[in-house]
């Protein structure tokens, strides 16, 4: 039994709800009202919320409440999908547990939701004691009992006397606890009726045994739903391990466009014109340089941009102006758009530089190879430099990535390579040979290629 019926929803309707700068849910067609202080019948909804797959999931460890694992790429996309087919839910709370695994599944559940995710440390998952951190199999092989014979390591949920053969927390123990953070959130809410969200363990399981006494025990699946209500202080299991929610995200998923994040990169500057090698050195643009931007500005001008970023750079600085000045957008600076940082060949001239270091120079200003760069001293490789420009763009991607429109990012041409080798293999920018525009699709921590244009400046 489900405590909300959805209304069908057509996907041009979902479209339009999710084209905004955040995702907005549509309200359900009855909602839960919040009631005055007061009144006794106030009734909360539990979306129980299993974490997404991680990677010690993918490896079968025995990992619990006294270790954390990061949600593997499948998993961060099942919890941005759960968050979709959870949409038509009006949450009055968001909780997890401390662990890293819950707490990221439930920020991304509740992405473009103005509700903070509040950590709750007793909705921590079950502790394997000794065998934390270990291996399915090697339980097995040890104590001739599998890993996954929960009874055989944990007892029941109505055993507070059981000793585990590994020292870990007995699942009364477990239950107890699990049940007293679930009062202690609707304290929070006391006298409003509404769902709350958790996102927690698999071994919420074996304390939503005890309303399911005549089931067998049963595991929860990664970013399934199970439903607890409470009401007049008791609580009724209404839904267990449900994955309609996330098979529902993933039609919803698939309707909606990527988020467009355009690169604008301008190295006609008064250094590079004379043949010195700037990175984070600066100087102005030249007089085609700002001619280029000019041009960018025209190709631009009837986009519609969410937001825009820019490297600290004086240079940057100047084409985001030129080019955005319509548009009447603020800019936000971030030093990861910078330059990569060349330690003692900045400001050198290339000459010098190719000549010193032919190597290091090649992989610099190729077309492919940028990746590859190896500073000397305290310079920045160009891995480095390639994974600092991506944080920034996925940290874009998953601002805006349900919003409808585009975000422009002015950065520089090495760490635009860098970070293009390092994630669209056979896409390349030709350093320093004129301003240039690149435009890529973001969806689901991936990137991919729309296009790109260069722009000479020339009249």
């Amino acid at each position: 039994m489900r405590p909300i019926t959805f209304s069908t929803l057509s996907l041009l309707a979902l479209t339009f709800c999710l084209s905004f700068p955040f995702l907005t849910p549509a309200k359900e067609a009855v909602q839960l009202s919040a009631p005055p202080a007061d009144r006794q019948d106030a009734v909360l909804h539990f979306y129980l919320v299993r974490h997404g797959q991680t990677w010690s999931n993918i490896k079968e460890m025995t990992i619990g409440g006294g270790g954390n694992a990061q949600l593997t790429p499948k998993g961060r996309y099942d919890a941005n999908s759960l968050g979709l087919g959870l949409a038509e839910i009006d949450f009055i709370g968001g909780y997890s547990s401390t662990l890293g695994r819950a707490y990221e599944t439930a920020s991304r559940v509740l992405r473009g939701r103005d509700l903070p995710v509040v950590k709750i440390e007793d909705l921590k998952d079950i502790s394997w004691g000794e065998a934390e951190g270990g291996r399915v199999g090697d339980l097995t092989s040890k104590f001739g009992h599998s890993g996954n014979d929960f009874p055989f390591y944990f007892g029941r949920f109505d055993q507070p006397e059981f000793i585990s053969p590994v020292k870990a927390e007995n699942m009364a123990a477990f239950s107890q606890r699990f049940e007293q953070a679930l009062r202690r959130i609707a304290e929070r809410h006391q006298g409003q009726s509404g769902n709350l969200l958790v996102a927690a363990h698999s071994s919420m399981a074996f304390y939503l045994q005890k309303y399911r006494p005549d089931q067998p025990l049963s595991g929860l699946s990664n970013t399934s739903v199970s439903v607890l209500e409470l009401k007049n202080g008791r609580f009724r299991l209404l839904d267990f391990n449900n994955t309609d929610y996330l098979k529902r995200g993933f039609v919803r998923e698939k309707a909606l466009p990527p988020l467009e994040i355009t690169l604008i990169v301008n190295p006609l500057t008064q250094l590079n014109q004379i043949g010195v090698v700037e990175g984070t050195t600066d100087s102005d643009l030249t007089r085609q340089g700002r001619r280029a931007s000019q041009q960018m500005a025209e190709s631009l001008k009837d986009s519609h941009f969410l937001a825009a970023w820019r490297s600290e750079l004086g240079r940057s600085l100047a084409t985001a102006q030129s080019v955005l000045g319509e548009h009447r957008l603020p800019v936000t600076e971030d030093k990861r758009a910078n330059e990569i940082f060349l330690g003692r060949w900045e400001a050198e001239k290339k000459a010098t530089f190719k000549a010193a270091e032919p190597a290091m120079a090649d992989a610099l200003f190729s077309a492919d190879n940028t990746l590859k760069f190896i500073a000397q001293d305290v310079g920045e490789d160009g891995n480095v430099a390639a994974a600092r420009l991506e944080a920034l763009l996925n940290d874009i991607g998953w601002q805006y990535e349900y919003s409808k429109g585009r975000v422009a990012v002015f950065t520089h041409p090495l760490i635009l390579n860098a970070f293009l080798n390092k994630r669209l293999a056979g896409v390349t920018l030709t350093p320093e040979k004129g301003a240039s525009i690149v435009t890529l699709a973001y969806k689901n921590d991936g990137f991919s290629l729309i296009g790109s244009k260069n722009f000479s400046g020339e009249e």
